[in-house]
């Protein structure tokens, strides 16, 4: 269990790995999730593709999905027609936790 300000309202904490949303968030950060299956567009979200989750900026589109990492060097995922059915946000980033 990982401890964070009740402000936050958080229902669940993921430990990031990788460097695809460096520069904000680091390899070994702690992000807390609020669960919600809908976010606004830019928002940091937990998000399930079949089996895996990731943390990317989501961008809802009338024809597709885009989850944009926040390092360039990445490029965003994006998704088309049925391929969005393989998506599950599972909540807004709302903290972030670092060991200094």
């Amino acid at each position: 269990y990982d401890d964070v300000p009740s402000v936050w309202h958080a229902d669940f904490t993921l430990a990031c790995e990788g460097d695809s949303m460096l520069p904000r968030i680091q390899d070994g950060d702690v992000v807390a999730i609020r669960r919600t299956p809908n976010v606004e567009n830019g928002e940091i979200a937990a998000v399930r593709i079949d089996d895996e989750a990731t943390l990317k900026h989501v961008y809802h589109y009338p024809d597709r999905l885009v989850l944009q990492p926040e390092n360039t060097a990445y490029p965003p995922f994006v998704l088309i027609g049925e391929e969005i059915n393989r998506v599950a946000i599972e909540g807004r980033a709302v903290g972030l936790c670092r060991k200094l």
